[in-house]
């Protein structure tokens, strides 16, 4: 009987497999990932055709890596698991010293002046991030680990993303009144603007990324949180192509992607103004000028409204993380959809289209401001991962209240 109950401990404890791959949606996804590549070529050369596959891989490695960019702060404010943040803090130290040297020596294939993701400290930039944060915990399915805990499999996701692209088209109109009505503080860099450089911002920042590294272990011992959930892998080489990989190695590959992104076109990684300018142009084919919103003109981006979509480097870089993460999906099995309480679907687009208008007027979320912009020494990006965290929380003790009180 003992052994029995050790045998089904450890079966418990083993990793789910994988499905069979989805062979006519992986047949569809390299067709349109040859068509993307086509188009991407025509219109802008080779060094769009770069970067188009830097996407794609850039979205292999979210979904292999299991790298959840909205999970890390669900997993602290719900169960206390301080692991994904230790990955983080790793991810963020790479790209941070990969991004002090392009930045240095300006290390750029791109004819455009080398640019971080820089922004405003503005009443946007709080309010944003913390509407962000509590529509992030109200509803995402926009996390990688989501792929394998959502109802209704990826029916919960696309109301989501729905919701993010009508959120971040409203953000866009109301741009203005966050950031230029209100008050707001310029761009401020840990490294130009305090007199650090850049050898001085990044030993500062590695020294924070070390210390939460070391207060989330003593965090781990003192409180013991559950672990992860085992996730879907495979054994052996098999594992690079279908299976999940360690956490610092997604960690390592994110890093180093956002860095040739940042060294292809001049600027790193940006997810949402990609979404805000797909939202937009649908707009503007049915007949609604938006190029007079302020947000197109505060963020210099006009041209890309007019010009065609694939002449958009930050939108070729993102259809190739679309597709690289479709791709990822169908080689496990992932690709699926069920019926889903309306209810739900209701959460889950409100959810979407909160985190899409605080991430608009927040000038960006989990990718561009909190990735990219804390690589690139941004005292915004800071600010932002602060807020957002707070308003993770102020949603989780909203949704706890009910329970507590049918308690």
């Amino acid at each position: 009987m003992t052994q029995n109950k050790v045998h089904s401990s450890k079966s418990n404890s083993s990793s789910p497999t994988l499905r069979d791959p989805q062979n006519v949606l992986i047949i569809l996804g390299i067709l349109v990932v040859l068509l993307v590549t086509y188009l991407a070529y025509q219109a802008s050369g080779f060094e769009s055709v770069l970067l188009f596959w830097v996407g794609v891989l850039i979205g292999f490695a979210l979904f292999h890596a299991r790298f959840g960019f909205a999970a890390v702060y669900r997993q602290i404010v719900e169960t206390g698991n301080t692991e994904l943040l230790r990955a983080h803090m790793f991810m963020l130290g790479i790209a941070t010293t990969l991004f002090g040297f392009i930045l240095m020596f300006d290390i750029s294939a791109s004819p455009n002046m080398t640019e971080g993701a820089l922004s405003p400290i503005s009443i946007g930039l709080v309010i944003g991030a913390f509407i962000f944060g509590f529509g992030m915990e109200m509803g995402s399915g926009l996390a990688p680990a989501s792929f394998y805990t959502a109802k209704g499999g990826r029916t919960a996701l696309l109301c989501t993303l729905s919701g993010f692209l009508s959120g971040a088209v409203i953000g866009a109109y109301h741009f203005g009144f966050w950031n230029k009505t209100l008050p707001s503080i310029p761009k401020f860099s840990l490294a130009i603007d305090t007199g650090l450089g850049y050898v001085g911002a990044w030993g500062m920042q590695v020294a924070i990324f070390a210390m939460i590294i070391i207060l989330s272990y003593l965090y781990k011992k003192r409180k013991k949180p559950r672990l992860l959930p085992a996730l879907p892998t495979a054994v052996g080489w098999k594992r690079i192509i279908f299976g999940s990989w360690p956490l610092w190695v997604g960690a390592l590959v994110l890093a180093v992607l956002n860095a040739a992104v940042f060294i292809l076109q001049g600027e790193p990684w940006k997810l949402t103004a990609a979404f805000t300018l797909w939202g937009s142009k649908l707009l503007m084919n049915l007949g609604i000028d938006v190029t007079q919103w302020e947000y197109w003109v505060a963020e210099e981006r006009i041209p890309a409204l007019i010009e065609p979509v694939m002449m958009d480097s930050m939108s070729v870089l993102n259809f190739g993380v679309v597709l690289g993460t479709f791709l990822s999906l169908t080689l496990g099995g992932m690709i699926r959809f069920s019926k889903i309480a309306i209810h739900l679907a209701i959460l889950a687009f409100v959810g979407g289209l909160l985190m899409g208008y605080g991430a608009t007027i927040s000038f960006g979320a989990n990718i561009g401001a909190y990735f990219s912009g804390i690589a690139s020494f941004s005292l915004h990006a800071w600010i932002w991962a602060a807020m957002a965290i707070m308003g993770v929380y102020a949603a989780y003790m909203v949704g706890k209240k009910p329970n507590l009180a049918s308690k």
